[in-house]
């Protein structure tokens, strides 16, 4: 529910909002670690880096090593309106951890963490397409 909200609010589809979150965790990428990243052929990431950069919301600048290479990374003002849609988000979480006592805290965070770790493992059983 809030991909889909948050991907409204900046005029994006759900793929290219997950392209966008990796280029503002990540940082700069390339069109290829982009792909690799959102699992889809260099040329569907393509289509995607298109389509964030006709938004406004990336801009394509010449690799600082290797001409040959071309980086993706956030326009600054995208990043500025991700985060203060998310912030609320954000600041309701690190309200309800500072409400738990250290030891409740310890226990929140080995069942996430278990529940991560069988999400992961789940997840890698899955064949490769």
């Amino acid at each position: 529910m809030i991909e889909q909200r948050l991907s409204g609010a900046l005029g994006i589809n759900a793929t290219d909002l997950a392209a966008m979150e990796h280029l503002v965790t990540d940082g700069p990428l390339t069109a290829k670690e982009l792909a690799d990243r959102l699992r889809v052929s260099t040329a569907a990431s393509t289509h995607i880096v298109d389509r964030l950069e006709k938004a406004g919301h990336i801009v394509r600048r010449p690799h600082a090593t290797d001409r040959r290479k071309v980086m993706v990374e956030p326009v600054a003002e995208s990043t500025d309106r991700l985060f203060g849609h998310l912030r609320p988000l954000l600041h309701g979480v690190e309200s309800l951890v500072e409400a738990l006592s250290p030891g409740d805290r310890d226990v929140v965070e080995a069942f996430l963490s278990g529940v991560v770790q069988v999400y992961t493992d789940t997840a890698d059983s899955f064949p490769q397409s």
